[in-house]
């Protein structure tokens, strides 16, 4: 009798101790919360909530978006409850962010490029610079919703660049209740041109290291026309016809070949016939370049000629219907 009196006893004292011993920790306020819900409950908040952490406190942030509640509020908020005894310890204030994946204006900034460049015949979207509106921020959407970004509208003025797009993101629910989202901005078709890189001088002959192309939305260019020069080749090699000032374009109508021959330098004159090549000493009257045909004056018999420009210092007389006197002849005896 007694071996069971102490096995009861035993037994007794065994389940006054269990208990304390399955007791739950204390119910703790976390510092930092993150949500996918439009609600932040008491579970989100405190850790060990256990019965009460359904229970609904505080509508969430935006998606994305990032808030503070202070600590005395959500204590007690759970001692209304029912759960008492939330361990704060020298918390101020709760950091409560809401999940989102968020959509970054450079893919924002590549979908209205597309848009646009299609809109204007444009092949390569790279040269599309887009510009947001003071305000635009970068679109928030659910965690869940994978979509990838579609264009649903774009209204464009090419004259100004203004634009306004509509953008949806398949899967969201934001996205769906809001119709997509709205961006406006400018966006602008860059085009490349050539530009001196230093003040250029009449005469000057153009190499690659005096010209840089540039990428400029085409409305800040003003005055380009059809000969505008747009690429290195067309102008390296080519001498300046009149100053090019830097960084301002230039058409091909201000280029020419280089002179070869220089006003009133000293030319060597070439006659050339069947069988026979003559040569002598000249001045030339005008500048030319290759090709160009200039007045020339035969230091011996002080007559001017016409002849091309055929290297440097050096013409061709131009075949004559009469033969041309290139020689003073010596008087008959």
């Amino acid at each position: 009798m007694r071996r069971v009196r102490s096995l009861a006893l035993i037994a007794a004292l065994v389940a006054g101790l269990a208990p304390a011993a399955a007791a739950e920790p204390a119910p703790r306020l976390r510092p930092h919360v993150s949500v996918a819900a439009d609600i932040v409950r008491l579970g989100d908040f405190v850790e060990h909530a256990g019965r009460f952490a359904d229970v609904a406190l505080f509508r969430a942030p935006d998606l994305g978006h990032t808030g503070t509640v202070p600590a005395w509020q959500i204590v007690d908020a759970a001692r209304r409850a029912g759960l008492a005894d939330v361990a704060a310890d020298s918390q101020a204030e709760v950091v409560v962010t809401r999940a989102a994946r968020i959509i970054p204006l450079a893919d924002m900034e590549e979908k209205v490029a597309g848009a646009v460049a299609l809109s204007l015949g444009v092949t390569d979207t790279s040269r599309i610079r887009v510009a947001f509106e003071a305000g635009v921020r970068p679109i928030a959407v659910e965690p869940d919703a994978r979509g990838t970004a579609i264009v649903v509208r774009l209204d464009h003025d090419a004259r100004t660049g203004r634009f306004e797009i509509v953008l949806a993101v398949p899967g969201s629910d934001r996205s769906a209740r809001a119709g997509g989202f709205v961006l406006t901005g400018h966006a602008h078709e860059l085009i490349d041109v050539v530009v001196p890189a230093r003040m250029i001088n009449r005469g000057e002959v153009l190499k690659a290291s005096d010209l840089t192309v540039e990428r400029r939305a085409r409305h800040e260019t003003h005055g380009l026309t059809a000969d505008t020069v747009m690429s290195l080749p067309q102008a390296a090699g080519l001498a300046a016809r009149r100053p090019l000032p830097i960084d301002r374009p230039f058409r091909t109508a201000d280029l020419m070949k280089p002179e070869l021959v220089e006003r009133n330098s000293a030319v060597l004159i070439t006659f050339e016939t069947p069988g026979m090549m003559l040569s002598l000493r000249g001045r030339a009257l005008e500048a030319g370049a290759e090709g160009d045909v200039i007045q020339v004056q035969n230091l011996q018999t002080q007559r001017t000629l016409q002849a091309k420009v055929i290297g440097s210092g050096r013409v061709s007389i131009i075949r004559q219907a009469r033969p041309v006197a290139l020689v003073r002849s010596a008087p008959t005896p």
